[in-house]
Parts: C-alpha cells; sequence; structure tokens
C-alpha cells in the first residue's frame, strides 16, 4: 500500500495542478508558477495528513509484522478506530472539540495495541518452538524419574536430580509463558470490546450536546487509559517470563 505521502503526490488532482502550474507559468505569466505551487503544496498536504488515510496505511504497514495470532485483533482495533473517526468527522463544532481528546487517546490506545502484540512475536515463536519439544521433554522426566534407583552413587543420584529441576524448569515456563499470552488475548479481547462500545457513546453525547459530552468525556478518557494501563501489565508478565 502506498504511503499517504506518495498517495498525495499522484493524486490525479494535485498531478493536473502541478502540470497547470507549470504551463501557466511558462506560457501565461511567471508569477501563476510560484502561486500554483503553492497551491499544489496545500493540495498535497491535505491529503498526506489526511487521518484515514493514515490509520489505513499504518494497519496495512503493521500487519505484516504480527504474528497470526495477533493480527485479527489488531485489524479490530483499528476497524473500531476507523468507525470512531468517522462518526466525529460528523460532530458538530462544539461536540468536535470536546470529543477531541477521546479521538487522541483512542490513537494512543490503538497504537498501545499495536506495540504490545509486535513485542509477542519472540514469545509468541518461542511457545511454538517449546510446544513441539514439551512431549519429549516430559518423556525424558519420565524416563530419568524411572532410572533413579536410592542405591545408586550418591553423585549419579544427585545429577539425575539436578536434570529432573531443569526440566521442570523448561516445562514450567511453557506453560507459564503459555497461559500468559492467553491472558493477553483475553485482554485484548477486552480492549477491543471497550473500544467498539465507544462508537453508541459518542452517538449518544452527539445528540445531547457539547456540553453533556464536556461532562462525560473525563470518565471516557479514563476507561481508555486502564485499557492502556492493563494491555502494559500484560506485556510486562510475559517480558518477565521471557
Amino acid at each position: 500500500m502506498r504511503s499517504p505521502l506518495i498517495t498525495a503526490l499522484l493524486n490525479p488532482l494535485n498531478l493536473a495542478m502541478l502540470a497547470g502550474s507549470a504551463l501557466a507559468g511558462a506560457f501565461a505569466a511567471w508569477w501563476l508558477l510560484p502561486l500554483g505551487l503553492a497551491l499544489w503544496a496545500i493540495m498535497v498536504a491535505n491529503i498526506a495528513t489526511d487521518k484515514a488515510i493514515r490509520i489505513n496505511y499504518n494497519m496495512e504497514a503493521r500487519l505484516g509484522t504480527l504474528s497470526g495470532r495477533f493480527q485479527e485483533p489488531y485489524a479490530k482495533a483499528v476497524k473500531a478506530q476507523m468507525r470512531i473517526f468517522n462518526a466525529l468527522l460528523s460532530a458538530s463544532g462544539g461536540n468536535k472539540r470536546a470529543l477531541e481528546p477521546v479521538q487522541n487517546e483512542v490513537e494512543t490506545l490503538v497504537t498501545k495495541i499495536y506495540t504490545v502484540c509486535q513485542q509477542m512475536t519472540a514469545p509468541e515463536n518461542f511457545l511454538a518452538v517449546s510446544r513441539a519439544k514439551n512431549a519429549d521433554l516430559e518423556g525424558e522426566r519420565a524416563l530419568l524419574v524411572l532410572s533413579i534407583d536410592k542405591s545408586m552413587a550418591p553423585e549419579i543420584l544427585r545429577e539425575k536430580q539436578e536434570a529432573i529441576k531443569s526440566l521442570d524448569a523448561r516445562i514450567q515456563k511453557t506453560r507459564a509463558i503459555s497461559a500468559a499470552l492467553d491472558h493477553l488475548d483475553a485482554q485484548l479481547d477486552s480492549t477491543i470490546a471497550v473500544l467498539e462500545a465507544l462508537l453508541p457513546d459518542i452517538l449518544r453525547l452527539q445528540v445531547l450536546g457539547a456540553a453533556q459530552t464536556r461532562q462525560e468525556v473525563p470518565a471516557i478518557l479514563q476507561k481508555l487509559r486502564l485499557e492502556t494501563e492493563q494491555l502494559s501489565a500484560a506485556a510486562q508478565e510475559i517480558a518477565r517470563l521471557a
């Protein structure tokens, strides 16, 4: 997918403005060229900074960096963000200003979702490899346990016990990371549910007016920030285990 800047530069209207400016400057009056270039730059900037284009571009660019497990949650989050953005476009002036902090906080939360999902690539890869080996580890542990005989030399017994302890630690680590990733999945589901539930609230506030919106916005912001904090906590838990 093209970046917002490339999309703006290749926009047919912008290309036509650039060509028209060059022709007007060459064949009509020289001052039309800088004037046309100034208008062209404004047109390019308007498209390059368009939030809808940037949101879509970010989703397309970022999805490929995530493991399959986390692509769908992130895509759902971006779709919820886009619906909220579109709803805010139709808001009246007073409501729009009152809801602007909500839009910014939603963007922060979606960025956090991406960051956390991207950070999970290594733990997810570790888990995939470890699960394949877990049956072998458990089989190896069972054989070690069966091979222990109280009559064997103390140093051999100690070595076997240490080997069992090492295998237990590896098996436990795999289980702990698996449980932590499952917890993160649940947290992502919760966060996306909060984002999706935000749209009806925004539509309701647009009907109630700017005064009611300003009154309710702090609670909405607090709810979004709590989701950001909980995602950070879940990611830190996995980082400690990994």
